[in-house]
């Protein structure tokens, strides 16, 4: 009879939930639900075991030397694995420095040795600021007309540096700054 009886879950503490909707469940759907989650649990537990059970039964038929190599080249493969995941923490900040995205990590770190993956860090960074400097350039020479009387050796009169964003602005400022100066006056 207790298996039918109901539960009442309130969140009242939740501050989020306006309504204080009331979710109400059996007994049996809650024994279930904590069944499915034992279960679920147990079964990665089994994965992680039956997975170091082969490794060592692997090893079983190695003689001590031969077991040795095995467990040095595994020793070493985690090692490779925690030095990779070191420099894409710290390849996450540098990228962050320079402000590129941390979700390109992945692109620049395909190795442990640290030159590489500055060397690519660089590489990304030329491309990425090259790429912002066209775009920028093409947006600023396409947008108004060219007059003569206003115009520098760029191309960009003091009315488009007038239109240009702060964004726009601050690029010009950090690639042209004698530029920037002439049209802020």
């Amino acid at each position: 009879m207790e298996d039918n009886k109901n539960v009442d879950v309130n969140n009242k503490d939740n501050k989020d939930n306006k309504d204080n909707d009331t979710i109400t469940i059996t007994q049996e759907e809650l024994d279930r639900k904590i069944q499915q989650a034992i279960y679920k649990n147990s079964q990665n537990e089994k994965k992680k075991y039956e997975k170091e059970l082969e490794k060592q039964k692997s090893l079983i038929g190695l003689d001590e030397q031969e077991r040795l190599k095995a467990e040095k080249a595994d020793l070493e493969q985690q090692l490779a694995e925690y030095k990779l995941t070191n420099i894409k923490l710290d390849t996450v900040k540098v990228l962050e420095k320079r402000g590129l995205s941390a979700d390109l990590v992945d692109f620049v770190c395909l190795s442990t040795d640290i030159d590489e993956v500055q060397a690519n860090i660089e590489k990304l960074d030329k491309a990425f600021k090259q790429a912002v400097n066209d775009a920028v350039a093409k947006r600023v020479t396409s947008t108004g007309t060219k007059n003569s009387n206003n115009s520098n050796s760029n191309g960009i009169t003091k009315e488009q540096f007038k239109k240009m964003s702060i964004a726009e602005q601050t690029q010009l400022f950090n690639e042209n700054k004698e530029l920037y100066m002439q049209l802020a006056k």
